[in-house]
């Protein structure tokens, strides 16, 4: 059974026969943009008894193609065989990113002409990473919220202003269009998909086989602020952050924070300020938004004992938070991000982006 025919943003259902997915890449595209979300697909082959998703892989040429990183890939079909009758025949169609091979697709237009033509007839389509620009460049996300790697954010921006673009989200789907953040992230959003297909068994099933450590739900981040610190490279800073991660009820202010690691006050926010581009007293409270966003997508806790687990004292002080970093209350927040709630649109927010840290 085809779902080409049913409007954009209908809830795809799954049926005995195989849901048709087709992947576009192309030479020098990121290879866990392609192979991370297959693979996802394919295990779930193995967790039911019939054949669930049947794919193929497109490229500008029938045949091998090598990616990014040099391992090489093989095409099912080239761009020219993508009819619109196969098209129709498609249920889910994904693009992906990588450097430099999605800017130079992106000149040669190939991919995006499928996607425009895709619009219409194809159910469900995807981006992975840099491979929200295909979809961008189609027309495909106007008036969308849009998810894509966090080092292109402000590029897709500028390129088609038309796009809510989604600094912070790990995957958004908007209306049959699903788009997600980098490389690792196209797993969370394969996931995803098979989840609305297939159930949360199955997708929970498939990340055990795969040693997931868990499906990320549309209100995780691209970045943690663990991840921020470790990423800085300063062992002061990471051991703070493991710290405050660790208790996050404890009194942290700046004074504390700095004898922790044997500082000044004025040292320790230098060193904030150089290594992170955000204050000590910043940085504390996005470590508890960050614990709290998770509380609020991953268990069924009253708002207010969250607060108070994660170190805000009192329910106001958690939503003067969410008001600065997410524009959102913790409420509207969970209604809007929690994994099978009614909100037309999930997706994954970040109280810290790659532009602030």
């Amino acid at each position: 059974m085809a779902f080409g025919s049913r409007p954009i943003g209908a809830k795809v259902r799954f049926m005995r026969a195989p849901h048709k997915i087709l992947l576009l890449g192309f030479p020098n595209s990121q290879l866990l943009d392609i192979a991370g979300p297959l693979q996802m697909f394919a295990g779930a082959n193995d967790e039911v008894p019939h054949q669930a998703y049947r794919i193929e892989i497109a490229a500008p040429r029938v045949g091998p193609f090598a990616t990014s990183s040099g391992v090489q890939l093989v095409a099912d079909l080239a761009f020219s065989q993508i009819t619109n009758r196969r098209l129709a025949h498609t249920d889910t169609l994904i693009t992906v990113g990588g450097e430099p091979g999605m800017r130079e697709e992106l000149a040669r237009g190939s991919v995006t002409e499928i996607v425009r033509r895709a619009i219409g007839r194809v159910a469900r389509i995807a981006s992975v990473c840099s491979g929200t620009f295909f979809l961008a460049a189609a027309g495909a996300l106007d008036g969308r919220r849009a998810a894509t790697h966090w080092s292109e954010i402000d590029a897709l921006k500028q390129f088609r202003p038309a796009v809510i673009v989604d600094g912070d989200a790990i995957h958004v789907q908007d209306r049959g269009m699903w788009t997600s953040a980098g490389v690792t992230a196209g797993m969370d959003l394969a996931l995803a998909m098979i989840e609305a297909d297939l159930g949360r068994r199955i997708a929970l099933a498939i990340a055990r086989r795969h040693v997931v450590f868990r499906i990320r739900p549309g209100g995780q981040s691209q970045f943690s602020p663990e991840l921020a610190a470790q990423s800085a490279g300063n062992t002061k800073l990471q051991c703070l952050a493991e710290m405050v991660t660790a208790q996050p009820r404890s009194d942290w202010r700046t004074d504390v924070l700095a004898a922790q690691i044997g500082v000044s006050q004025r040292s320790l926010s230098r060193l904030f300020r150089a290594d992170l581009n955000i204050s000590p007293a910043d940085f504390v409270e996005r470590v508890r938004i960050d614990l709290a966003r998770r509380r609020l997508l991953e268990t069924d806790e009253n708002v207010e004992t969250i607060a108070l687990a994660c170190g805000f004292g009192s329910l106001r002080r958690m939503d003067r938070a969410f008001a600065r970093t997410i524009a959102a209350s913790p409420t509207e927040f969970r209604s809007r991000f929690k994994p099978n709630g009614a909100r037309i649109c999930p997706s994954s927010t970040s109280a810290l982006s790659s532009s602030r840290i």
